[in-house]
């Protein structure tokens, strides 16, 4: 019975002045201050969850964007004409959207820096050295953008040249085009000049043919019959002077009426008895006239 007095004693004792521990103002204060530190430590580490939160982001697009400015660089130095033309747009909407994020990017870490929060010396030489290295950056894609405006430029200088090469050469055809139609014109022109000098025209006929085709006069009681030059060429028969130099005249007796130089021409009987012509000088023998008026007996 005394040591059950005695416990509940105690326990009484504590209770009592737990009680009095509680309700003090001293207890009170302390609590209230844990309670703030409590809060205020919470918010901090809120604060820093965010920063770092934008941080880790400028790092983590920092990153994105290494790697597609490396495919930007390799893109913007192909050589080849056709390639860069044909993602040109690509690339430069590629370019928008990096120099827009690096923008963005400066921003977040401007305002990180002005930030009282974070006073942290290593803190402030980590945004230093993302800052310069987006600098880089923004002044990377600047090149890239005046490479590519300059490429722009030198294809539409390049396709402004093959434009007027074109037309030269078009131009150039044409003419020729119209020098081989005149080359073909006067070529065709001394052909038939050189046909017309070479051509030569023979009859052989009686004495009788020979007048009803007006190649012969009909003479009268004191004038003779002579070769008369108003025949019509369809009555005596055209040949190529550097062709032909022997003519079968188609009868045993032959007079030539016409004046060729002697000795530039005989007259020999073939097989058959009938009286040809053979021209042994060619020039000469047409030098006087081209027409050959032969009268058959």
């Amino acid at each position: 019975m005394k040591t059950k007095f005695i416990f509940i004693a105690t326990a009484s004792l504590a209770f009592i002045l737990t009680s009095c521990v509680e309700s003090s103002k001293k207890y009170q204060d302390i609590s209230s201050k844990l309670q703030l530190l409590e809060q205020t430590s919470k918010e901090k580490a809120a604060e820093m969850e965010e920063i770092f939160s934008i941080l880790n982001e400028v790092e983590s697009g920092l990153r994105s964007i290494r790697e597609a400015e490396n495919i930007l660089i390799i893109q913007s130095q192909q050589g080849r004409t056709e390639v860069i033309s044909g993602t040109k747009e690509q690339i430069k909407s590629d370019m928008a959207a990096i120099s827009e994020t690096i923008n963005k990017y400066k921003s977040e870490i401007e305002k990180l820096k002005n930030d009282n929060r974070v006073a942290s010396a290593q803190f402030k030489k980590r945004l230093d050295a993302l800052t310069q290295e987006l600098d880089e950056k923004s002044r990377l894609i600047e090149d890239l953008s005046k490479q590519i405006e300059e490429r722009e430029t030198q294809l539409k200088i390049k396709s402004a040249q093959v434009a007027t090469l074109d037309r030269t050469v078009a131009v150039l055809r044409s003419e020729v085009t119209a020098l081989g139609l005149e080359s073909d014109a006067q070529k065709e022109t001394i052909r038939i000049q050189v046909q017309e000098l070479n051509s030569a025209y023979y009859i052989v006929g009686t004495k009788k043919e020979l007048i009803e085709a007006s190649v012969m006069t009909r003479g009268g009681l004191f004038s003779k019959a002579k070769v008369s030059y108003l025949a019509e060429q369809s009555s005596f028969v055209k040949i190529d002077i550097r062709e032909v130099s022997e003519i079968n005249l188609n009868t045993k007796r032959a007079k030539i009426l016409t004046t060729h130089p002697v000795g530039t021409y005989n007259l020999y009987i073939d097989a058959n008895g009938m009286q040809v012509l053979k021209i042994s000088n060619t020039d000469a023998f047409w030098e006087h006239t081209k027409y050959l008026v032969i009268q058959s007996q």
